[in-house]
């Protein structure tokens, strides 16, 4: 039986450098990757990673084929399950952290078989704690305290590697769905609907606070209804 590669979905978000984007592309090719989206790039640098940029060597075609979104959520709708990068120096999040060698497995066990969306932050600052909580886990890229911050496209590339490598090393997924998961974009309406609730009665809790709850508490429908049941009867109150 033919090996079945996990499904994945490469998001730059807010890329700001024509040839990391070229270059990412390459090293997802290289790889056996072709699903490439972008969040809030830059149109300019877009523009010139579409139009001008060699560093993208044999895969002109992911770029070509790669679609643009506003956010995060919009480019990872489709997706089941939603997973930020890091290299977590001088952060303590309260995601889960997963080692990169363990991510391959994390995938195989929580994206109940739909396809995992892998973000990747921007050049300067990497993702932000607003897009962290979007989320529902880190993969954590360990690199020296002394240089930690990765060059984006070196970054994508070490994560494809790494995820394809530990793939093809795995037993053969049967096609078994667990739940229904709820889509980026159910999570976040969700999150909108409780975050407007606690402004009109002062919950003291930020967005990012909500967005994180509502990663950790409703990444399946049935709980996801449950919470928006629930948030709009006490809002009749």
């Amino acid at each position: 039986m033919k090996h079945r590669p996990l499904p994945l979905r490469i998001i730059l978000a807010r890329p700001r450098n024509p040839v990391n984007i070229g270059a990412a592309a390459r090293a997802m090719a290289n790889f056996g990757l072709s699903d490439l989206a972008a969040a809030a790039p830059h149109p300019p640098v877009w523009k010139e990673a579409l139009t001008e940029n060699r560093a993208a060597v044999g895969a002109g075609h992911l770029l070509d084929r790669a679609r643009v979104y506003d956010s995060i959520p919009s480019a990872a709708e489709g997706c089941s399950l939603v997973l930020a990068t890091s290299a977590l120096n001088r952060r303590s999040p309260d995601r889960e952290v997963i080692p990169l060698p363990r991510a391959a497995e994390y995938i195989r066990n929580n994206s109940g078989g739909g396809r995992t969306a892998i973000v990747f932050g921007p050049e300067k600052h990497g993702l932000t704690e607003e897009d962290l909580s979007r989320c529902r886990a880190i993969i954590a890229v360990p690199t020296d305290d002394a240089q930690p911050s990765m060059n984006l496209a070196h970054a994508v590339a070490v994560v494809c590697y790494e995820l394809a490598a530990r793939d093809r090393g795995a037993p053969d997924r049967a096609a078994v769905r667990g739940k229904a998961a709820a889509s980026p974009r159910e999570l976040e309406s969700a999150a909108e609907e409780i975050i407007s609730f606690l402004e009109r009665t002062g919950g003291g809790k930020s967005p990012a606070q909500v967005r994180r709850a509502v990663q950790d508490i409703a990444a399946g429908k049935e709980a996801l209804g449950l919470m928006r049941l629930l948030a709009r009867r006490a809002s009749k109150l």
